[in-house]
């Protein structure tokens, strides 16, 4: 099977898996040096085939584009990303991708909005060898977060004005995870409504020099 290597946006299928996923390629790739790469998971809706397009086309990408990241968006095939199923799904998914492109092992972000927000909550805390960091947007933690000891970094992004999902309850989470020394940012944005991801492309450009920063230290 081929897979695409020029520069561009492409829909992919990880067939062992039946698993769908948007792709863009950087210029600056290729098989000869190792490129960073982004997994970015998205909100909730009816999963139509390539639904992962929206947040790697509609945020993701512009947002972050300065990286020359291979930024990759699956399509989630179960009820959310945060349990066992998906899970294995992403890791399988992620392995895939090193196996079939120069992949740099010490530059792997995490992010999703919502939906995909909680998943990055829930996939970081129990994969923190495989991502250099995260950024959860528009999400509420797990459950479990604020327990976690986290050893990569955290970017969390969210809004004064989320309709669907407060900020208190992140905020709460945040400042536990501060008190305990964790490596953690907290942006709190005004007048952006969850439903206004775009209104998210900005706060996510601005975590450029972070992102680099945190695949330094690795």
């Amino acid at each position: 099977m081929s897979f695409a290597k020029t520069t561009g946006i492409y829909e992919q299928i990880f067939a062992r898996r039946d698993q769908r996923y948007t792709i863009a390629i950087p210029a600056s790739y290729t098989d000869a040096s190792p490129s960073p790469l982004i997994l970015a998971l998205h909100w909730g809706g009816i999963v139509t085939p390539f639904y992962g397009k929206s947040i790697l086309m509609g945020l993701v990408e512009p947002a972050l584009r300065e990286l020359g990241a291979i930024i990759v968006a699956p399509d989630c095939q179960h009820e959310d990303w945060g349990n066992p199923a998906s899970e294995k799904e992403i890791t399988a998914l992620l392995d895939h991708l090193q196996d079939n492109y120069n992949v740099d092992d010490r530059k792997i972000l995490l992010t999703g909005y919502s939906k995909g927000g909680i998943g990055t909550w829930y996939l970081a805390a129990r994969h923190q060898t495989k991502f250099a960091a995260a950024i959860p947007m528009a999400a509420p933690p797990q459950p479990d977060s604020a327990s976690v000891d986290w050893t990569i970094p955290l970017y969390v992004i969210h809004s004064r004005a989320d309709e669907h999902f407060g900020f208190e309850q992140t905020e709460q989470v945040v400042r536990q995870l501060e008190s305990k020394g964790a490596a953690i940012e907290f942006v709190l944005l005004d007048d952006v409504s969850h439903y206004d991801a775009e209104g998210f492309v900005q706060p996510l450009k601005a975590t450029i020099a972070w992102v680099k920063a945190a695949w330094a230290e690795r």
